[in-house]
């Protein structure tokens, strides 16, 4: 008789995995909702991707083991691609704060040029390692753009955004050093509650963010 297989493998982390989905779509849609705002369409498509990679990595992490290989292997490319976009739509928005006119097509350039290159990287190094190397640079790039932007330019949402990206920048912490509250919390589990309060005041400080 085989071992009956469990609903779902990871319970804690796909469940916190999905609440991040839940919030990354709440956030971005309502980040949306600011009109005329190159900024904004870019800071809410942050969210929704950041969301999806939580949707996909809940789904890894959930059923996962259950899956053939081929659909394993898809659905886990497809998250980094989705957390390495979040981490490049991140850096974008802090840089469109300072860019105008040919910049901000020379910005959307290298961010394509540098999606090709990581997508060539994962097709033969598909560890979350090699996502964590790409959008932490990207963050750290985030949090100086928006702390410039709080001192330079008064911008008072650019504080609770940086904020954020500090609380974000220690939930990956946690993460790469495995830190866990429970045998059924791991350090997963606590990356993503972490990162909720992050989203949060990313989201709270982009609403005060003036529209351009």
């Amino acid at each position: 008789m085989s071992e009956k297989q469990p609903l779902l493998y990871e319970p804690t982390t796909a469940i916190t995995d999905y609440i991040l989905f839940i919030l990354g779509v709440f956030f971005g849609w309502s980040t949306f909702a600011i009109q005329d705002s190159q900024f904004h369409q870019l800071w809410g498509t942050a969210f929704f991707s950041g969301g999806i990679s939580g949707l996909l990595g809940g789904t890894s992490h959930g059923f996962g083991p259950r899956l053939e290989g081929i659909y394993q292997t898809i659905i886990w490319r497809a998250t980094l691609i989705f957390v390495a976009t979040t981490g490049l739509l991140l850096a974008m928005s802090s840089a469109l704060i300072f860019v105008t006119g040919k910049g901000e097509n020379a910005l959307y350039i290298t961010a394509g040029v540098l999606l090709i290159i990581y997508y060539n990287r994962i097709r033969t190094h598909d560890s979350f390692r090699s996502a964590v190397t790409f959008y932490l640079p990207l963050m750290g790039i985030s949090l100086v753009g928006f702390i410039v932007a709080f001192f330079n330019y008064g911008m008072t949402g650019a504080l609770s955004i940086s904020i954020g990206l500090a609380v974000s920048l220690a939930a990956s912490w946690v993460q790469m050093m495995k830190i866990s509250l429970h045998e059924n919390f791991n350090h997963n589990d606590l990356f993503h509650v972490i990162q909720m309060l992050g989203m949060f005041l990313m989201y709270r400080g982009g609403l005060e963010i003036p529209a351009f």
